[in-house]
């Protein structure tokens, strides 16, 4: 198998191979299914799924992941007892080891996650990982759900829209990163300006027209406005200083 870069896992997948023994002893866990892309200069697109199951913030029982398309499928299981994990008070957390296929060949997982959301019913997580073996090297981003080991619904969700420097003239382009943002219902947008002069954020409707929902008023280098998005929908903004800089949050 060549390369890959592994694109964002959504959803719930059962996976054959797990023990039932395993599943009773596991206390949480995490899983997901989602895209591949074959990086070659051929492109081929994979359907991949990753679950791991945790007794506790320091270790794993078991761990699969997957990738399937066309007539081929890999199955790298986790070789749990060689694996290192740790689980952080916020919901991060970083695990590292080897995942076995059925034809023998060894994966090095490395994987990093951050709590973007916790609810009473469960967290999700983002999760980038590197799965290497020779000659072989993938990239993955995942997006997982299921029981917290730290379950803790008050945990900020933030995100960050960032002006940067030397954006305001007329002709340059990129003046909000990213220029349309997307979140979930009740994150809060944090906007930052990095240029060396002054900036505005001012909701809009999408003709244009000026609406009162939020108005930063002049934002000064280094300074921040931030705004909670709690009804899913489309909303525009742009800078009252440099009117034809516009940006969008697009909600869920």
């Amino acid at each position: 198998m060549k390369p890959l870069i592994v694109g964002i896992v959504l959803g719930l997948t059962m996976v054959m191979g797990f023990s039932m023994v395993y599943a009773q002893m596991s206390t949480f866990e995490m899983r997901g299914t989602g895209a591949a892309v074959l990086n070659t200069e051929n492109p081929q697109i994979f359907i991949s799924s990753i679950r791991m199951d945790l007794p506790s913030t320091s270790s794993i029982n078991q761990g699969l992941v997957t990738l399937s398309g066309g007539s081929s499928t890999v199955v790298a299981r986790f070789i749990a007892d060689q694996w290192s994990f740790s689980y952080a008070n916020d919901g991060s957390f970083h695990g590292a080891g080897p995942a076995q296929t059925n034809q023998h060949d060894v994966y090095n997982i490395s994987l990093d996650g951050s709590r973007v959301y916790s609810t009473s019913d469960g967290s999700m997580w983002k999760v980038s990982a590197t799965m290497q073996e020779t000659g072989k090297n993938l990239v993955l981003e995942y997006l997982l759900i299921g029981k917290d080991p730290v379950p803790t619904v008050s945990v900020p969700n933030t995100a960050t829209v960032l002006i940067p420097n030397g954006n305001s003239a007329e002709a340059s382009k990129g003046f909000f990163v990213p220029l349309n943002l997307e979140i979930i219902r009740g994150t809060n947008v944090i906007w930052q300006n990095q240029d060396n002069i002054g900036h505005t954020i001012q909701s809009i409707d999408k003709d244009g027209n000026i609406i009162p929902l939020f108005n930063s008023g002049v934002l000064g280098t280094g300074d921040t406005f931030n705004h909670q998005f709690n009804t899913p929908g489309t909303y525009h903004y742009y800078c009252s200083i440099h009117p034809w800089r516009i940006g969008v949050v697009t909600v869920s």
